[in-house]
């Protein structure tokens, strides 16, 4: 996978799918037995980056996000892919988080791929402090 192509899929398949509350489109970004790892970024409903969330497998995220995306729209916010590396079966990204007012918080994420689609996800504020 390229670097526009990995953008792309990120962006337009994961994290416009969980912007739009539509988790059925969001987890078809992985494989069905994928690893999905997110420390919080965001701070809303209860859920700070004192947390980090562990999922395995399609199903399971899906479960997940069917809650999370609900929450996520009440807060109005946004993710925008901004930079990815990717070398062979993995790479790296650097995004952010928007709401409505333009306030912007940064995180990182490494993926390691199958198949053209994510088959692990970690993710970490890039401000650990908040």
């Amino acid at each position: 996978m390229t670097p526009e192509e990995l953008h792309a899929h990120l962006q337009h398949v994961y994290f416009d799918n969980v912007d739009t509350a539509n988790p059925a489109g969001a987890v078809l970004a992985f494989t069905r037995d994928m690893h999905w790892q997110h420390t919080q970024v965001w701070p809303h409903d209860g859920h700070d980056s004192r947390h980090t969330d562990h999922l395995h497998g399609r199903a399971a995220l899906l479960e997940f996000m069917q809650t999370r995306v609900k929450e996520m729209q009440v807060i109005r916010i946004r993710h925008r892919v901004d930079e990815v590396i990717v070398q062979g079966d993995r790479g790296a990204f650097r995004a952010s988080v928007l709401d409505p007012s333009g306030r912007s918080l940064g995180f990182l994420g490494w993926i390691e791929l199958s198949d053209g689609l994510i088959h692990r996800y970690l993710v970490v504020p890039e401000d650990s402090s908040r």
